[in-house]
């Protein structure tokens, strides 16, 4: 059986959770979150915990390259 949960941050509705396999997949409905799509966590909260890293990432400036 597939089970889902809601993936909210802060108050916000970022996406949702899907068992794969026996892991977590998460996929985004919010675009800031798109960086945290792909991976099959072994938890929720680890899930939840590499969401959050891409909320922050999408927050930051373009890093300019040397060059």
């Amino acid at each position: 059986m597939i089970r889902s949960r809601p993936v909210v941050i802060d108050g916000r509705f970022i996406g949702v959770a899907v068992t794969q396999e026996g892991s977590w997949r998460f996929i985004a409905t919010d675009p800031a979150a798109r960086g945290a799509e792909g991976p099959l966590f072994a938890s929720l909260p680890g899930l939840q915990q590499r969401v959050h890293a891409a909320l922050i990432e999408s927050r930051l400036p373009a890093m300019r390259r040397a060059g």
